[in-house]
C-alpha cells in the first residue's frame, strides 16, 4: 500500500521540551526589534491583540505566556512558512529551546514548522518530511 502523498499536511506537534535541552539549542540569537516588526506587523495587522517586538522577545524568552500572548503568538506562528520561522528565530533574541517551549505552550500544529523545530534536536529522528524542511538549509 502506497503512502499517503498529503500526510505532510497533517497536524504534527513539537517534541517534548526535554529533547531541546542541549547548551547549544540554549544559545541565544541576537535581538533586532525593526526585523522583528517588520515580520510580525503585516501578518497581525487588524488583529486586537498588538504586542511590541520586545513584548514578544520577553513572552519567548522568559516562558511567561499568558492567554493573551498565547493567542498572538499562536495566530502569528501559525501564518509563518519555514523560511519566514527561521527568519523569526534568527532576529527574536530567543534560543531554539526557548522557541520550542513557545511552541509547545502556543499549541503549534503546523506539520512543516513542528518539522522544522524537530529537527534541531540531536534526539529527533527525522518522518518522511524530513526532506521538506532539513534539506532546505533551514537549520539554526
Amino acid at each position: 500500500m502506497a503512502s499517503d502523498p498529503y500526510a505532510w499536511r497533517l497536524p504534527q506537534r513539537v517534541i517534548e521540551l526535554k529533547h531541546f535541552d542541549y547548551p547549544a539549542l540554549r544559545q541565544r540569537s541576537e535581538f533586532d526589534g525593526d526585523k522583528i516588526a517588520a515580520i510580525a506587523s503585516p501578518r497581525m495587522a487588524g488583529c486586537p491583540i498588538q504586542r511590541s517586538p520586545e513584548q514578544i522577545r520577553d513572552a519567548i524568552v522568559t516562558g511567561a505566556i499568558d492567554d493573551e500572548a498565547r493567542t498572538y503568538l499562536h495566530d502569528l506562528i501559525m501564518q509563518f512558512d519555514c523560511y519566514e520561522m527561521r527568519r523569526f528565530a534568527m532576529y527574536c533574541g530567543a534560543s531554539s529551546y526557548e522557541i520550542a517551549r513557545a511552541m509547545i505552550e502556543c499549541d503549534i500544529s503546523l506539520r512543516l514548522l513542528s518539522e522544522w523545530m524537530n529537527c534541531q534536536s540531536p534526539d529527533y529522528e527525522s518522518t518522511d518530511t524530513h526532506h521538506r524542511t532539513w534539506d532546505l538549509g533551514l537549520r539554526l
